[in-house]
């Protein structure tokens, strides 16, 4: 069962939250502020956090810095009645997965909620497809790496790693003009 803590000084939308994530079947937590927050985070292992932007004392941009330096994988959803792009940007590069503008019905909860963990397990997958192909590259299985690792670029065309792979491959079969433009592309997606 995946774990979940609630962040928001607003006890109606934790206790929104809470009642339908728990119908959903998971176990949350609850936090008013961000130091509760951190609480709890050095007590349990949480999966996924909902957090408010306007917190008493620490910002939840803060709190999602802090969460992020504790724990990478912990997914991150973050809520604000205050939704300006410049928030969602900001959130976006400090590793939020999602942006949820308040008020919101349940219906749009478990929209956001889908989406995030459709994308974790896409990543899970893609990440997964990578093992694999660094493993059949150090036995020079070079035709099966590149299988794998076009089934990881039909699920993520926007991963750097695939590219620098492939191209790697290219190179060490000779094909230079391919691995040129595989590391061109990889060069075009820069580091997201």
């Amino acid at each position: 069962m995946k774990t979940i803590l609630v962040v928001d000084d607003t006890k109606n939308i934790r206790e929104m939250l809470k009642t339908f994530l728990e119908i959903e079947g998971y176990k949350v937590f609850e936090a008013k502020n961000a130091e509760e927050a951190i609480e709890i985070f050095n007590h349990h292992q949480i999966d996924l956090m909902f957090t408010d932007i306007k917190l008493p004392n620490v910002s939840g941009t803060e709190l999602l810095k802090q969460v992020k330096k504790m724990n990478k994988s912990t997914t991150v959803i973050v809520m604000t009645a205050f939704g300006t792009i410049k928030n969602a940007v900001e959130c976006t590069k400090f590793g939020a997965a999602a942006y949820l503008q308040k008020p919101f019905t349940t219906k749009r909860i478990k929209s956001v909620l889908d989406e995030v963990l459709r994308k974790h397990t896409i990543k899970k997958d893609v990440n997964s497809y990578l093992v694999l192909s660094k493993k059949l590259i150090d036995d020079n299985d070079y035709f099966k790496a590149e299988e794998v690792l076009n089934k990881a670029l039909s699920i993520d065309k926007e991963n750097k790693e695939i590219y620098l792979l492939i191209s790697q491959i290219a190179e060490l079969q000779g094909n230079f003009e391919k691995a040129k433009k595989f590391i061109s592309m990889a060069e075009i997606l820069g580091d997201g």
